[in-house]
């Protein structure tokens, strides 16, 4: 049963994502369920590959039997990097690898950030496989239901979980956005509404989403 909430709820924020018109097309791969159970008009777009991350994401020769046991995010985006943006690395939705001499170093959020989806500049234009590894921004997306009153054990959970998959991912960023729902409907400001924001949502799109995901709950009983 908690499978089946989760996979609802994965297929109805990756519906609102693929609405926007900008992200859509970045998703390339993702992992919420059969195709048989997909929500009634829900179209998966052609860049998905499978539940599995890319292998053109990995390094070169990176085995494939490594490959297929590593991590599975609900969704996986590629979206193309705005070099001019790159003095405005830090991330707002969880950790931030940045490359650097060959490494991926680990940077701290910090308020001011911009949104991760700022640093992509039409990517309705690219085909997320044709981006050179420098030009790739890639962004992890995991999706959990939590203890309303304890999101902290879950949040640890999620970058327990994909830790090894994004330090060995190449491209000029990779971004971990962690989505948490209260198993009592509760809807968090910093942990479900910001992670809407930063993956391309509009505030109106943001709320709606967050009404229906919460449902028969009230918005705006918000927990930050």
């Amino acid at each position: 049963m908690s499978t089946e909430r989760h996979n609802l709820a994965c297929h109805m924020i990756f519906k609102a994502i693929s609405k926007t018109g900008s992200l859509g097309s970045c998703v390339v791969s993702m992992d919420i369920g059969s195709n048989e159970r997909m929500m009634q008009n829900l179209q998966i777009p052609e860049t998905v590959e499978s539940i599995f991350v890319p292998k053109w994401l990995f390094p070169p020769r990176f085995p494939d039997k490594d490959r297929f046991t590593s991590s599975h995010p609900d969704f996986v985006l590629v979206t193309p990097f705005a070099a001019k943006t790159q003095k405005q690395q830090a991330n707002v939705g969880g950790w931030v690898l940045r490359s650097g001499r060959g490494q991926l170093r680990e940077t701290e959020s910090t308020p001011a950030a911009p949104p991760a989806t700022s640093r992509a500049t039409n990517p309705r234009q690219h085909r997320p496989k044709d981006l050179s590894k420098t030009r790739r921004d890639i962004h992890l997306v995991e999706i959990k239901y939590c203890e309303d009153t304890r999101p902290q054990n879950q949040l640890n959970a999620a970058k327990e979980q994909h830790k090894d998959l994004y330090n060995i991912l190449q491209g000029a960023f990779v971004t971990l956005h962690i989505i948490l729902l209260g198993v009592g409907s509760t809807i968090y400001n910093t942990h479900t509404l910001k992670p809407f924001k930063e993956l391309g949502l509009d505030s109106q799109r943001v709320k709606k989403l967050a009404s229906k995901l919460q449902a028969p709950c009230a918005l705006s009983e918000l927990c930050c």
